[in-house]
């Protein structure tokens, strides 16, 4: 009879691993040796599989480490298309899988027993000494063997302690993932804090600005539309679409409620999150020459356009594409500066320590000079 290998992507599958790593100790590791009656060469050999698999879960633990510390803040991600939560993580720890089945298997005893017809395989894990059940106790214990079995015992420990931790990582990620999806109010601010993200990507956002023609019905949006509430939409789509599917929808959903508001397509990717701003800035800018603006030459003032992007409060990322719209906005006497003098005189200001608070709220302050009012 061969044992099986075959490892089913499910939460079950993780707990039943770990249940199985945890039993790990010197006198099963001992017992694992002798049943499969390893010589010298074999340890040794075994010792150069442990040592090639125990980098690989290295590696492999990082990438997991890392992924596990944004996933859960993302509401779609690269790697949740068309599989559950434990298919995930599974394809993800290939090769620490890969190494657990190989040791246990090296660890198992061969059987010729003939199972009868239609009875499934029982997997290594439930058969290999390391873990299943009771086994000789050696009376003189590991230090009666050689340096190199001592050697293997050890490496082995570092390896399923290793992969322990791993596979235990996965199984919490599963149950965060499940509290999360019953969280609505989690939900929302991880939904949010997705969207926000996604219309602050500059050049992603500015390109596909220019691509859209039409603002056409997703499947996503689709699905929004008939979901029984936003709570529903959020739990069953959370870590269950794409990102490119989440960020067309988020972006054609930006670009039709800046519609629906009166703003534009660039109005709308440049104060998406200060939509109250735009009727201000248009006053702003049809009334700038009011504001004492003029600079050398019959110039703007590159002082005031500094203080006039801080006061929009866009963020610097979108200051260039902001000074772009004032450019083609305006309509008043003095001629327009280049970006890179403005950019110089915004390095200029802030080195001299005055803050984008300050220049801002020295602008609000020519605004009320020149309407007698707040800018409305």
């Amino acid at each position: 009879m061969r044992y099986s290998t075959i490892v089913e992507k499910d939460d079950k599958t993780l707990v039943e691993i770990i249940a199985a790593l945890e039993q790990f100790e010197k006198d099963r590791f001992i017992a694992g040796i002798q049943a499969r009656h390893y010589t010298k060469y074999d340890i040794e050999q075994a010792l150069d599989m442990v040592a090639s698999y125990q980098s690989r879960m290295n590696v492999e633990a990082r990438s997991l480490v890392r992924f596990s510390e944004t996933f859960i803040q993302q509401f779609a991600t690269d790697n949740n298309a068309c599989f559950n939560e434990a298919q995930r993580y599974f394809n993800r720890i290939r090769s620490t899988l890969c190494a657990l089945k190989k040791v246990f298997q090296k660890t198992t005893p061969r059987s010729m027993v003939q199972l009868p017809e239609g009875t499934a395989q029982p997997t290594v894990f439930e058969r290999s000494p390391l873990s299943y059940g009771a086994c000789v106790i050696d009376l003189w214990g590991l230090s009666s063997y050689d340096d190199v079995v001592q050697q293997l015992y050890h490496q082995l420990e570092t390896l399923l302690t290793t992969a322990t931790t791993i596979l235990g990582l996965c199984h919490q990620m599963i149950e965060s993932e499940a509290t999360i999806r019953q969280d609505t109010q989690r939900l929302r601010s991880i939904y949010q804090e997705s969207c926000e993200q996604l219309m602050g990507s500059v050049r992603e956002f500015a390109g596909f600005l220019g691509t859209v023609k039409q603002l056409p019905e997703t499947e996503l949006n689709k699905r929004r539309q008939n979901a029984r509430s936003m709570d529903d939409f959020l739990k069953k789509e959370y870590h269950n679409v794409e990102k490119r599917v989440f960020k067309q929808y988020v972006w054609l959903e930006a670009v039709r409620q800046g519609q629906n508001d009166g703003l534009t397509e660039e109005e709308t990717y440049l104060f998406h999150e200060t939509r109250e701003r735009v009727r201000q800035v248009r006053w702003a800018i049809e009334h700038f020459d009011e504001l004492g603006v003029e600079g050398q030459q019959g110039k703007l003032d590159s002082t005031m356009l500094v203080y006039f992007l801080k006061w929009c409060g866009v963020g610097q990322t979108k200051e260039k594409r902001l000074y772009q719209y004032f450019c083609n906005t305006y309509r008043g006497q003095y001629s327009l500066l280049v970006w890179s003098a403005v950019s110089k005189e915004r390095k200029g200001l802030r080195d001299s320590g005055i803050t984008d608070r300050g220049a801002a709220a020295s602008f609000q302050r020519m605004l009320d000079a020149a309407s007698g009012l707040v800018a409305v």
